[in-house]
């Protein structure tokens, strides 16, 4: 048989080559679709993971506070809390409680901080300040013992696991850990702060025979004091640890973040010198309200809940009144998504007070390419009382 050599027309090579290019611009785009969905999903389950750390850090500051706080200073003053640092929106001042004054466990800074314009009634985010020994990041704040008099002597409390050995993560450290010592019951005083007359701190040592016996219980009193860490190696300005939690605007913000949004930071007092270390804890925040629960009839429950509580509560009051704290976080989740439209206005309802954020956007405006979140939790301090 005589085989045919003719080939491929030009014609025929040209409608190949169109449907091949068709075949693989359609794969192409759907390929690309995918490839923005599985980023817009990377992102939202990223934001999602870094609202679950970074809140459960805020909740459990808020569960703490007041842990380990004198409520007796004892004629005893302090060096003053935190110095006002300008890169931060507000005053870190306005939260100092007077180093003659017993510290205030929570505080309040009403629609002081940063600044979202579309966000009412508030266009203020509010700054939450926690005071309580255990909170800073050294190992040493995490740590608490016990000296008791047994008459003749005094007998240390060292944390031992079931064979009786140390256990160095639970115990503070001798000759570095600062501590603060108060005694429970003093008459009709509570919790009364410790000193050698003129320092309200001291080197933790377990060894009863060096630790300063100024710190420690008269022989023959019979009674217990409590040791709380505070911070390593440098003597504390405060007899307690302090965090911040505000949303602020740093040099260079993420660049997944939109535009007008901040980052919410944890800012530990520094006893060094008074200035706040920040962490952040969650990017692409547009507004944090915090809210209290008091007791105001004694019945044990929150019947009154306010967002500006003033100046009126003392250590004590607080510690009678406050039930419940409530935190409202509106933030960013994924990144700006073009084929997304973002509903308007976006609200946070309290139960008790209405809408305490509004965030409003106007049509057109590029935030509706955005998806909002908001983070709400309703939190009990356990260390109060």
């Amino acid at each position: 048989m005589i085989r045919s050599q003719r080939g491929l027309t030009l014609v025929e090579l040209m409608i190949t080559m169109v449907v091949f290019v068709l075949t693989i611009a359609a794969a192409a785009n759907i390929f690309s679709g995918l490839l923005n969905q599985f980023k817009q999903q990377s992102k939202i389950a990223e934001t999602n993971i870094e609202g679950v750390v970074g809140l459960q850090m805020l909740r459990s500051d808020i569960e703490q506070a007041g842990y380990g706080l004198p409520y007796d200073l004892n004629g005893i003053t302090y060096t003053g809390e935190a110095i006002n640092v300008v890169s931060t929106t507000h005053n870190d001042t306005l939260f100092n409680d007077g180093t003659a004054n017993p510290p205030r466990a929570v505080r309040i800074g009403n629609d002081i901080g940063f600044t979202n314009a579309a966000v009412t009634p508030n266009a203020n985010s509010d700054v939450l300040v926690i005071k309580a020994t255990n909170l800073g990041t050294s190992a040493a704040a995490t740590k608490w013992a016990y000296v008791s008099n047994t008459g003749a002597a005094n007998t240390m409390r060292q944390w031992t696991n079931e064979a009786g050995t140390a256990i160095p993560d639970e115990n503070l450290i001798n000759n570095t850990d600062q501590v603060i010592v108060l005694n429970p019951i003093v008459g009709s005083r509570q919790r009364v702060l410790i000193s050698d007359g003129a320092a309200f701190s001291t080197t933790f040592n377990s060894d009863t025979g060096t630790f300063d016996t100024d710190f420690q219980p008269v022989n023959g009193s019979f009674e217990t004091y409590l040791i709380y860490g505070i911070s390593p190696g440098v003597a504390p300005r405060m007899p307690f640890n302090r965090a911040d939690f505000y949303i602020n605007t740093p040099a260079t913000m993420p660049t997944h973040c939109a535009p007008g949004t901040g980052v919410l930071y944890k800012a530990l007092v520094n006893h060094a010198d008074g200035a706040l270390n920040q962490l952040p804890l969650l990017d692409c925040v547009a507004a944090m309200q915090v809210v209290f629960g008091l007791d105001t009839n004694n019945d044990g429950a929150a019947d009154s809940f306010v967002d500006d509580p003033g100046a009126g509560l003392t250590a004590e009051n607080l510690r009678d009144q406050l039930k419940e704290i409530r935190v409202y976080i509106l933030a960013q989740e994924g990144q700006r998504d073009t084929s997304y439209t973002s509903p308007s206005p976006i609200t946070a309802n309290d139960p008790d007070l209405g809408n305490v954020i509004t965030f409003t956007i106007p049509a057109g405006d590029a935030l509706r390419n955005y998806r909002w979140k908001v983070y709400t939790l309703f939190i009990k301090p356990y260390n109060l009382r």
